[in-house]
């Protein structure tokens, strides 16, 4: 699953779902990457089981389809871009 986000116009980068805990970015522009991992590539705290009893712990998100799709859809709101699903293939690749 992927997502295309567009702002003005211009393409800014893409967000693919390869799997859980698999998020990949291609950018057109580094200087986006930041937003891009802080809110894909965050960490979670969660209660978990430890050696003494129950403990907090930290994960990475693990996100099922329809949570990465909705939260494309925040992103983008949330940055200010366009943003819409497309097919698997790489941007060069559908050009074709």
């Amino acid at each position: 699953m992927r997502f295309e986000f567009e702002k003005e116009g211009r393409q800014v980068g893409a967000a693919q779902w390869e799997g859980p805990g698999q998020v990949a970015f291609e950018l057109s522009d580094e200087a986006e990457r930041p937003k891009f991992t802080r809110f894909f590539a965050r960490e979670e705290v969660y209660l978990g089981s430890g050696h003494n009893g129950e403990e907090f712990q930290v994960r990475r998100r693990d996100w099922t389809p329809w949570e990465f799709e909705r939260a494309c859809t925040e992103f983008a709101r949330r940055e200010g871009y366009e943003c819409r699903r497309v097919p698997n293939a790489a941007v060069h690749e559908r050009a074709r």
